[in-house]
């Protein structure tokens, strides 16, 4: 099975570079299933039912979340009633929507996807993403040998860390949140791919997404500045790995960073 993820879609600038490249991205490389984080979509921050929508029409067939999953009013629906959209596992019992699902392709074959988020540096109080996503990655390999983890987190630590505490478990463990791609995809002897941060899908020319402007004034000042996203410069990042059906282990892991020319 050919997985491509695209790592955090960011804005107007991220869901533009999709909707004018997903479709030949997955023709081009023979992609089986595509997964993103779509916590970002709606102007940085959370994703609404209507772009809900849009991404799953441009060809992603699962949409991960992380710490923005909520960040949008009334939004439950879209976390309640489709299985094609997660929001983080470890979050706290009584929380809607779900962490995990098993995605089935038309020829039969299937992935399980699970979505944590981590504990150092965030403000949530959340459950043990090691205990949790274990136990989900376990529950899902009783039907199927391909787990797919987007682990949203802020320490790289904390991402390499579970990565090799499900080493041979997962098929796959990417990191997002950060926004900034890094070099270090590599598969662990288990048979575990991984990398740091897969990086962002959006505006390659802003500070994580956001225009500079602000972002300097609140480093400056240290008190509150309005960050405003760019609509500027868009990029695709992500990461295509290959794994095998039978055993779910990786084969191989290489990352994707275009940068588009659009009106």
């Amino acid at each position: 099975m050919r997985i491509l993820f695209i790592g955090d879609i960011f804005g107007n600038p991220g869901r533009r570079a999709l909707a004018e490249r997903l479709s030949s991205l997955i023709d081009d490389n023979s992609v089986d299933v595509c997964i993103a984080n779509g916590e970002n979509a709606a102007g940085g921050r959370g994703i609404t039912a209507n772009l809900f929508k849009k991404l799953r029409k441009y060809g992603v067939h699962v949409i991960t979340g992380g710490n923005h999953s909520f960040a949008i009013p009334d939004n439950d629906k879209i976390f309640m009633d489709h299985p094609a959209i997660l929001r983080p596992h470890n979050y706290p019992p009584g929380n809607i929507g779900k962490g995990t699902t098993l995605f089935t392709l038309e020829d039969g074959r299937s992935i399980g996807v699970v979505n944590l988020q981590g504990r150092t540096f965030f403000h949530e109080t959340l459950d043990c993403p090691f205990r949790m996503g274990k136990a989900a990655i376990k529950e899902l390999r009783e039907t199927t040998p391909i787990i797919f983890v987007d682990f949203h987190a802020e320490a790289s630590s904390e991402k390499i860390a579970l990565a090799w505490h499900v080493d041979g478990l997962a098929t796959a463990v990417v990191g997002t949140h950060t926004h900034v791609q890094t070099a270090d995809e590599h598969i662990l002897p288990g048979g575990t791919a991984f990398i740091t941060d897969v990086g962002m899908t959006g505006p390659e020319n802003s500070c994580i997404g956001m225009k500079p402007e602000g972002v300097i004034k609140r480093f400056l000042l240290q008190t509150y500045a309005r960050f405003e996203p760019s609509n500027s410069s868009p990029m695709i990042n992500g990461v295509i790995i290959d794994a095998d059906d039978d055993t779910g282990k990786a084969l191989s892991i290489s990352r994707i960073f275009e940068r588009l020319s659009l009106p």
